[in-house]
């Protein structure tokens, strides 16, 4: 079970999902690759808002978010769909079965 978890709901701009969802899986594809603290990131398309998703990614611990969010990869990705998206909702999660 990861130590900490993100929720992020994400809306994009009316006909962006698409692109956004290109650049968001090339984002994916490097923190996978190059973030050992990542234990999952899974894009979740919403059925009924074509114009909304959600990402659930799981971390090990706080240090392996921290640097998550310090990669110049998600700086990147943040500066490249800024104009796609029209509303984004960071949800930072702990686990409560313990």
């Amino acid at each position: 079970m990861p130590a900490i978890a993100l929720v992020v709901e994400i809306r994009t701009q009316p006909g962006q999902r698409d692109a956004f969802l290109a650049r968001l899986r090339q984002h994916r594809a490097k923190v996978l690759a190059n973030e050992p603290g990542c234990r999952g990131f899974e894009i979740l398309l919403a059925e009924e808002e074509p114009d909304s998703l959600v990402l659930y990614e799981a971390y090990q611990d706080e240090q392996a978010l921290e640097e998550h969010d310090a990669a110049p990869y998600f700086q990147a990705y943040r500066e490249d769909t800024a104009a796609m998206i029209a509303s984004r909702r960071r949800i930072l999660c702990r686990p409560a079965n313990e």
